[in-house]
């Protein structure tokens, strides 16, 4: 691993790169670190979260209580993972009281809303601590966002530069190699969406699984790179635009004129984002449960998989992360500026969807189309 880039992230994400060789002491999936006194995935922390303080919440075990808990059956048995939980040490008392909790988010709210003036009809409508209170299963899910975005993005990115990095190498660039150096970059950048994508589907809070829903968001991992390259400069963990070194190559495919707009899509999304990461981090995993976002390519023949209905799951976990962010986005910015926000950041991203659309466009009208096809899709 690169030791300069790593250098770049700051010490929350260096603490997770040490700990995420070790493995979860209840399920054997990587760990995160130390969790409430023993080693533990995100999975199995906020299960423990979530469940170990509620003494009102009972799980019984349907065959004999000993039931084997690993990575792929955690979810088989409540009682048995929660139990196992216990066994390997984690305790209970080191939860922060969810009356405190929720207490101090109501508090919080309260208070940035004693110096907002303006309120919405939708809000008014409903009462004004289901409205804009986050619960503590929110805050819970805002900090695996923050953690997996950390570990499966950054982590990823970072590793990445061993095999594909981010200045080519010094040899003749045939114009084969020129386009086979494209297509690594944008698997690089595509990759690390996937993986943050894939193990925030695998969360208890979320009724979605790889197996069901995965194909549903693929698509749309192209649509998010301008989101989570920006995000990637903004942290400095990408300090040039990720073709700096390719810029020609990218030129003599589309034309300078869209590699400039392209360019100015990602400074637009660095120069609005609040200096506040969780909001484009919650922005990248709702985009990503938004099926069919990519612009329609023409083809000769459709079949019906092309108009397949999205899965109700899907449309019910993008509500509850809208759902999350709008109260985030309110208590962290305030109503207005929220509003302004949230219009910029659309405007801006199907400024996007129009280059890419373009960019489509001129491939399909190349000669060579059939080759270049792979730098707008990928399998993954």
């Amino acid at each position: 691993m690169e030791s300069d880039p790593l250098q770049t992230t700051d010490s929350v994400t260096e603490c997770q790169l040490v700990h995420s060789r070790a493995l979860c002491a209840v399920c054997g999936a990587p760990a995160i670190g130390r969790n409430f006194d023993a080693m533990t995935c995100l999975s199995c922390k906020a299960f423990f979260r979530r469940n170990a303080y509620n003494d009102h919440l009972i799980f019984t075990c349907r065959i004999s209580g000993s039931c084997e808990i690993t990575s792929t059956t955690r979810r088989h048995c409540s009682a048995c993972r929660l139990k196992k939980c216990f066994q390997q040490g984690m305790k209970k008392e080191l939860i922060r009281s969810l009356i405190a909790i929720s207490h101090a988010s109501s508090a919080a709210v309260t208070n940035r809303l004693q110096y907002q003036s303006l309120r919405s009809t939708t809000i008014d409508l409903l009462s004004e601590h289901n409205q804009l209170s986050l619960s503590f299963d929110d805050w819970n899910f805002l900090t695996n966002i923050r953690a997996c975005y950390e570990q499966y993005c950054i982590q990823k990115f970072i590793e990445s530069h061993e095999t594909i990095p981010l200045i080519p190498p010094k040899q003749p660039y045939r114009s084969r190699l020129k386009l086979q150096r494209l297509i690594d970059l944008k698997y690089k950048y595509t990759f690390i969406i996937a993986s943050f994508i894939k193990h925030m589907l695998q969360l208890d809070v979320l009724p979605l699984s790889i197996e069901d829903h995965y194909h549903y968001v693929k698509d749309s991992f192209s649509c998010l790179l301008s989101v989570n390259t920006s995000e990637l400069m903004k942290i400095k963990v990408l300090e040039n635009l990720p073709w700096e070194h390719d810029r020609l190559a990218l030129e003599s495919i589309f034309s300078e004129a869209i590699v400039y707009r392209l360019g100015k899509i990602l400074n637009t999304f660095q120069t609005l984002s609040p200096n506040d990461p969780l909001i484009m981090k919650q922005f990248i995993l709702i985009l990503a449960l938004s099926s069919r976002i990519s612009p329609l390519i023409i083809k000769e023949q459709y079949n019906s998989s092309d108009f397949e209905p999205v899965a109700e799951n899907l449309l019910l976990s993008q509500n509850y992360c809208l759902t999350i962010l709008w109260k985030y986005m309110i208590y962290r910015l305030g109503y207005k500026d929220a509003v302004i926000f949230s219009v910029r950041f659309i405007q801006n991203f199907l400024h996007r969807q129009v280059i890419e659309a373009e960019m489509i466009e001129i491939i399909q009208n190349r000669d060579d189309h059939g080759q270049l096809i792979q730098l707008m899709h990928m399998n993954l």
